[in-house]
């Protein structure tokens, strides 16, 4: 993971035009540049130490145990020897379950490890339905959980899954602090309660943004994956080292939209 400098990746809606589009029915009475701007400088002191925060540790190790499961003969039994299924039934949602309580001990911040486990299980469940094959149902009795997770194994599944899990978590604190900017600066009361349901109507721009800001992790992921993961879970050192450098590449991709 070298210090080449970001290549800005392009957005199909910059954020300055989504929060200009969320408060268009106030123009000229709040600043949407001004708010779209604060967000975005929210964001990214949030992302300034999050490696080293448990909770943010802990949903990227879940996402590395299950990855490394699956490249066992008998992953499910793997799982159940490292605490995270109680038995050998295996389900996506036996998986989410197990995520949402996988070292729920190890929290400093609520709203760190909220937001964390969030994004991991919306991550699981997204990547998931992405892999089952064209046509089958999510609900087909003969759908094989097991089968679709071995895709998770290889630098290529995992990368696309660990994207999952950076946008996802990025959208949150996105809309998180853009709710939060439009109260401080929306003083009417029917202004804001107005925001709050374009917020809602229009939650899938914040999220294509998000997914498009968290391709910028990709770049390395995989490549990470393969050096590091073999079998076994890496050390403490090295997956912090990872977060920094991806949360680092997120925040320093946040910071070229909010200056240009």
């Amino acid at each position: 993971m070298g210090h080449r400098r970001n290549i800005y990746v392009p957005k199909t809606k910059p954020w300055q035009k989504i929060v200009e589009e969320l408060i268009d029915y106030a123009a000229g009475i709040v600043d949407s540049n001004e708010i779209a701007k604060q967000t975005l400088r929210n964001v990214q002191n949030r992302y300034s130490n999050l490696e080293n925060d448990p909770s943010v540790k802990a949903a990227f190790k879940f996402l590395l145990e299950v990855a490394i499961a699956f490249q066992k003969d008998k992953p499910v039994e793997y799982l159940q020897s490292r605490g995270i299924l109680d038995s050998n039934e295996f389900s996506i949602l036996k998986l989410a379950r197990a995520a949402v309580n996988y070292k729920k001990e190890e929290v400093v911040s609520h709203e760190y490890q909220t937001f964390a486990k969030q994004s991991l299980v919306d991550a699981l469940n997204h990547w998931y339905i992405n892999n089952i094959d064209k046509g089958v149902s999510l609900f087909n009795d003969k759908l094989n959980s097991e089968q679709i997770l071995y895709k998770v194994s290889n630098g290529s599944g995992f990368c696309e899954v660990s994207r999952l899990f950076f946008s996802k978590f990025t959208e949150r604190y996105l809309k998180y602090f853009l709710e939060r900017e439009a109260s401080e600066y929306i003083s009417n009361t029917t202004l804001r309660n107005k925001f709050s349901q374009e917020l809602e109507l229009n939650v899938e721009n914040i999220s294509k943004h998000a997914f498009e800001t968290a391709k910028i992790t990709q770049s390395f992921s995989a490549g990470w994956f393969y050096n590091h993961v073999k079998g076994e879970l890496p050390s403490d050192n090295e997956i912090k080292g990872f977060l920094a450098h991806a949360f680092g590449k997120m925040k320093r991709e946040l910071l070229e939209e909010e200056i240009n």
